[in-house]
Order: structure tokens, then C-alpha cells, then sequence
């Protein structure tokens, strides 16, 4: 066999990478017009009043700053579980999507003033398909009370177990069974990925990649060399994942192991979610094992209700969200 001949048999069977088109772009100038105000009562039990488009337009809680979407709590006053919770905003897209690759410019999150460490707040990043759990959850950017780095987790129905293969060194794969609430989670340990060292560092740009393969999460800060190329509105050429380098969290399947998921059976139609509650399922029960909010309030809703003043900083501001998809 000639060099010829076995190079045009490797260029046969060599895959190559993925290339993307822009598909939807959010901003400033469709955002609020594209995604829906979500006004029922929180289903993981936080203590929050989550208000329509029109409520928090009225209140401030909802419009523009500093070139990007505003989404915000209320922090001026005082609450109780008569008056149903502290007020927030949770925001669904109206459009859905399955797989392709999902970019958000981030240059603020929720957090607490520096006194408070972050307690009592829940805020997520995250998508989501219907009937839950059964299409799947991804949790992008999510972390409760003091915790200072990021914690990525997929939930789905029964069947779908992962490996952390490919992560980047020093991600914690906690749980690799993805079935229900508890879902399986990979914890980060890279300064800055959440809360108050990512807003000091100006945020920064989430990018995930949805294949019928794997989902990869990304971070890239604020100063990242691919930052710049990521965060036009839109960018000027499409982003290519193979120039992203290690991922901050993979989930694969290893069929020669445990690790056995298929990803386009578990996860499709998803919604692109940002909200912040309060307490509730995660923030609420962990609130006793964390000494620097235990110490606050006996409960973390006593907190939340009696200190407004302390999510005077608890808002999201959003630059762009954009969705590309698979050419074919």
C-alpha cells in the first residue's frame, strides 16, 4: 500500500471536530422578550416569592445594567413565611434544544454582602427538559451558602451512571449515578468559578457542549486568551471546541466499566433557566453543617427573612446567552 493510499483511508476513518452555527443569540435587546417569568410556588421549597414579568419590572428586579440583563432580589425588606419568602425572579426560555454547544456571558452572580459568606442563597445556572426528571438537567453554575467554587451536576431518571474521565485535575466527581434530586455531581476546585471571586474577576464565559456522546462544561474568566473570541454579540466566527482545551467537567460513558449513560435517551428539550431562591432543599439543609451560617441565624430562613440587607448584591447580570448547533 502506497503513503497515498493509507493517508486517504486514515482521512476516511479519522473523526472530525464539530463545526457550529449560530443558532439563537439573548441579549439586551430579545432577552425579556424571550424568556417567560416563572410564578409558581419554587418546587425545591425555598423560601422565596418568585414575581411575573410585570411585578418585577415594577420593583426593580428585573430590567438592564451595565449593558447586560439585570435579574435580582429584593433586598429592603423584611419577610416571613406569612408573606410567602424573600422576592426573586426566575427566567425560562421559551425556546428548547437538544445538544449543540451553549455559551453565557456572566459578568455578575448572587452573592451576599462580604460579611454574610453567601448564606442562604441558591442561585443556579442550569437547563432542563420536560417532564422531569426524565429529559434530564444540566446544572451549570449552582452552589449554595459559603461555598466558594462551582458544583456541576446532570439529574435524570434510572439507567444513567458516568465517569469523570477527562475532567480537569482536582474536579471531585461526588456521585456518578445520575438518578433524580440528588443527581451525579463533580465539585470544582479552580478559584473563581463561583460567587465572589467570580464576580471580582469581572465573571466571565460558561460554555457547554451537548453531544449524544458527553456533556462538557467549561470556564473561561474574564482575562482567558479565548474570552475575547467568545463573548461578541455574537462572535465574529464560530467557536470551535477543540481549541477550548480540558473541560472543567465531563460526563462520558465507559462501556467497558460502570459508566454506562445514553445521553440522548436521558437528557433532550431543554429550557435555559437563571434564578436565585433562598434556603430550601439544598441551601435549607445544609444550613447546620455550615459554621460560617449556622452561627448567623438558627435557621437559614430566620436569615433570609430578618437581613435583607445582606442580598443587596444577590443579581445576575447577563451579557448574551447564545446556541449553536451541529452543521451538517
Amino acid at each position: 500500500m502506497s503513503p497515498t493510499t493509507l493517508l486517504t483511508l486514515l482521512s476516511l476513518v479519522t473523526p472530525t471536530a464539530a463545526t457550529y452555527r449560530l443558532l439563537d443569540l439573548y441579549n439586551s435587546t430579545n432577552f425579556f422578550s424571550s424568556f417567560t417569568f416563572f410564578t409558581s410556588p419554587d418546587p425545591t421549597h425555598g423560601f422565596v416569592t418568585y414575581l411575573s414579568a410585570t411585578e418585577a419590572s415594577a420593583r426593580a428586579l428585573a430590567g438592564y445594567s451595565q449593558d447586560g440583563i439585570y435579574l435580582g432580589v429584593d433586598y429592603t425588606n423584611v419577610t416571613n413565611s406569612t408573606t410567602g419568602g424573600r422576592a426573586s425572579v426566575r427566567v425560562t426560555s421559551q425556546k428548547s434544544y437538544t445538544r449543540g454547544l451553549l455559551l453565557a456571558d456572566i459578568t455578575h452572580m448572587p452573592t451576599t454582602l462580604e460579611a454574610y459568606s453567601g448564606c442562604g442563597l441558591w442561585p443556579a445556572y442550569w437547563t432542563f427538559g420536560p417532564d422531569w426528571p426524565n429529559s434530564g438537567e444540566i446544572d451549570i453554575l449552582e452552589g449554595v451558602n459559603s461555598a466558594d467554587t462551582n458544583s456541576v451536576t446532570l439529574h435524570t431518571s434510572k439507567g444513567c451512571t458516568i465517569s469523570n474521565s477527562g475532567s480537569l485535575s482536582g474536579t471531585t466527581l461526588v456521585r456518578a449515578d445520575c438518578t433524580g434530586s440528588e443527581g451525579c455531581s463533580q465539585q470544582i476546585s479552580l478559584d473563581g468559578t463561583y460567587g465572589r471571586g467570580f464576580n471580582d474577576a469581572g465573571g466571565g464565559v460558561y460554555a457547554v457542549e451537548w453531544t449524544e456522546e458527553f456533556i462538557k462544561v467549561w470556564f473561561f474568566p474574564r482575562d482567558h486568551d479565548l474570552t475575547p473570541s467568545l463573548t461578541g454579540n455574537p462572535p465574529e466566527e464560530a467557536p470551535d471546541p477543540e481549541e477550548f482545551g480540558t473541560p472543567l467537567a465531563a460526563f462520558v460513558t465507559d462501556t467497558s466499566s460502570s459508566a454506562n449513560c445514553s445521553i440522548e435517551s436521558h437528557f433532550k428539550e431543554h429550557q435555559i433557566v437563571f434564578d436565585t431562591t433562598f434556603c430550601g432543599d439544598w441551601a435549607g439543609e445544609a444550613w447546620g453543617d455550615d459554621e460560617a451560617c449556622s452561627g448567623l441565624a438558627e435557621k437559614c430562613e430566620d436569615f433570609v427573612g430578618e437581613v435583607p440587607e445582606a442580598f443587596e448584591e444577590a443579581y445576575w447580570i447577563v451579557m448574551s446567552v447564545s446556541v449553536w448547533e451541529k452543521e451538517e
